[in-house]
């Protein structure tokens, strides 16, 4: 009977795998809750967050990516958290630097994982009955080449709930993956709680749905492609054109006037500044930054953007957007300067 009964529960979970992308707008709090705990590494932004079932329960899947070497099977990092309660239930970071082969010796990642535990959750950690400590690997696409990453797990079982848990720490000390509640069939020697982390799962339950572009997917990434990473950083000025309406311009209050600066004049000062060597070196435009949408009707659309220096916030902007046959273009931009001239520009 009871393994019936686990056949069934098994069948009843494959059946019911599904996800629902919602907005970061509704799921700030649980970002925000994650954050308090782990930090999320800077060049890594916002992709999708999404609505699951974690043995059925309710949970949030949030997902970031690169700029570069993204989508499925790419570089991404990753979290599930409980919708009731908040409990972080599993976080990996697929990262192209742990495809270092080099290993920290087992009692080095044994105290790595246990200091973790203990400041994440410490019943959990106090629950925990280590089984063992090998290495363990996974494998991503870089550049479009299979690519194994590895480090070293530290694997868990819990007696009192009957699951499992288990700490995946890098060759330098850092934790690469962290899973908890993991049900498991030992008969069958296969898992049973859903795989929310792991893209070889997502791809063989067709759920596609990081693939689907949204309104906000495709504003985030126009956002970072045109802007943030054209007129500032990579300073890739051929595709701002792309992400800006021709009629563009960044208004600017000069005392009781206003000022205007139309796309061409803002691409020709990103122009000059990308042919001075010296003013590239200084790093003025390097900065780091954080995309929100605030608000989608129909066709129009909001961003915010922040930009930080030092970790040190310099600068918010608020860009307007339409919605033209030919794509989202931004119509308008103004600017709070949280230091004096960040950029140093002289209008």
């Amino acid at each position: 009977m009871k393994t019936a009964i686990l056949i069934l529960s098994v069948l009843m979970m494959t059946v019911n795998v599904n996800a629902q992308t919602v907005s970061l707008k509704d799921t700030q709090s649980y970002l925000d809750e994650f954050k308090k705990h782990i930090e999320i590494p800077q060049d890594y932004k916002f992709q999708t967050a999404s609505k699951v079932n974690v043995d059925n329960t309710p949970a949030y899947l949030f997902r970031f990516e690169k700029s570069s070497n993204n989508g499925l099977k790419g570089e991404h990092y990753s979290f599930v958290i409980s919708e009731k309660d908040k409990q972080i239930l599993g976080f990996t970071n697929m990262d192209k630097k742990y495809s270092n082969t080099k290993m920290l010796l087992k009692p080095e990642a044994e105290k790595i994982a246990k200091d973790f535990l203990l400041k994440l959750d410490n019943s959990l950690a106090n629950a925990l009955q280590n089984l063992w400590i090998e290495t363990h690997d996974e494998e991503i696409y870089v550049n479009e080449k299979k690519t194994t990453i590895a480090g070293m797990k530290y694997k868990c079982f819990r007696a009192s709930q009957n699951d499992y848990a288990w700490v995946i720490v890098g060759f330098d000390g850092s934790v690469i993956t962290f899973e908890r509640n993991i049900k498991w069939n030992n008969d069958e020697h296969k898992r049973i709680t859903e795989k929310w982390l792991h893209d070889n799962w997502l791809v063989e339950n067709n759920l596609d749905f990081l693939n689907t572009s949204t309104d906000e997917q495709t504003l985030r990434k126009l956002v970072e492609e045109t802007f943030a990473n054209g007129a500032l950083n990579k300073l890739n000025l051929e595709e701002m054109p792309r992400g800006f309406h021709p009629d563009f311009s960044i208004l600017i209050a000069k005392e009781n006037n206003l000022f205007r600066l139309p796309l061409r004049n803002w691409m020709k000062v990103v122009e000059e500044y990308k042919s001075n060597p010296e003013k590239v070196s200084s790093g003025i435009r390097n900065l780091d930054y954080t995309i929100d949408i605030l608000g989608i009707t129909e066709n129009t659309a909001v961003v915010k953007t922040q930009f930080f220096r030092d970790k040190k916030l310099i600068i918010t902007d608020y860009l307007s957007y339409i919605k033209y046959p030919d794509g989202w273009k931004a119509v308008a931009k103004i600017s709070n300067e949280h230091i004096v001239n960040p950029l140093q520009l002289n209008l």
